[in-house]
């Protein structure tokens, strides 16, 4: 386990009723690094996140943030949802303000001065004022992730950040969340079914399986530049997918032979 570890997994496991999700699962996750968690539908993806995240309790074993134990949300941690809880009620300036009055942000106008910042470079400024049904659906996936990081979380979690955004808006969305993780240096943990997206985004592939391990593949195109123009981006891709289809392979091996 690395000594930089700043989210730490110890055997486990989660149980909904009688059914397993998650069986003795160990993480550990360094501090400023961006990972991919990877792996077929039913897997247990977004229960390890709301487990990191403290929305849940693991029924064994133990989750770490930076030391301490996780036993519920914590301020430093930001979560994205699928469905990105943006208020009807809300402009995108009041959205994005709303995680620093809940941390009872005493400096107001030094708060807008940072939130008008991010705008600009989320390209949300001139639709500052606009409510989220005059938004389109890149603008309100621009608009939460805006919101995830204004108060600058050590730990951003995110569940398919751009699964229902069209191929062109996606790319745009996953170049804005790179450039603001390589900008705050903030540890990145995101479910993704789309194997480029976690290419691109992700300094370390990580592959759950059923059986509850996890296979860590480490990406020398993260960052890279023009990452998604270059052939070995795409080759890369492919043996991504040829693993997560190696452990379906041999899953169904082992029940067929029990």
């Amino acid at each position: 386990m690395s000594i930089k570890a700043f989210v730490v997994l110890q055997d486990v496991s989660f149980r909904f009723g009688d059914q397993p999700i998650l069986d003795h699962v160990e993480l550990s996750l360094n501090k400023g690094t961006s990972y991919a968690l990877i792996g077929k539908s039913g897997v247990g993806k977004s229960t390890l996140l709301n487990l990191i995240a403290g929305f849940i309790q693991p029924s064994q074993g133990s989750i770490t943030i930076g030391g301490q134990t996780v036993k519920k949300s914590k301020g430093s941690t930001a979560f994205l949802f699928q469905d990105l809880g943006l208020f009807p009620w809300q402009t995108v300036i009041e959205a994005v303000m709303m995680p620093l009055l809940l941390k009872k942000e005493k400096n107001i106008e030094s708060a807008k001065e940072q939130i008008i910042s991010l705008l600009k470079e989320m390209e949300l400024e001139s639709l500052k004022d606009k409510y989220p049904h005059e938004l389109s659906g890149g603008q309100r996936q621009r608009v939460a992730i805006a919101r995830s990081l204004i108060s600058k979380p050590e730990l951003l979690l995110m569940d398919e950040p751009t699964s229902s955004l069209d191929a062109t808006t996606k790319e745009h969305i996953q170049q804005l969340i790179l450039a603001q993780q390589q900008k705050l240096k903030t540890t990145l943990l995101f479910v993704s079914h789309d194997i480029e997206e976690a290419v691109f985004l992700g300094e370390t592939i990580l592959i759950l399986n059923k059986n509850g391990t996890i296979q860590e593949v480490k990406n020398p195109y993260f960052a890279q530049k023009n990452a998604k123009e270059r052939l070995g981006f795409y080759e890369a891709c492919i043996e991504i997918r040829k693993l997560m289809n190696m452990e379906t392979t041999v899953n169904e091996h082992h029940t067929k032979n029990r």
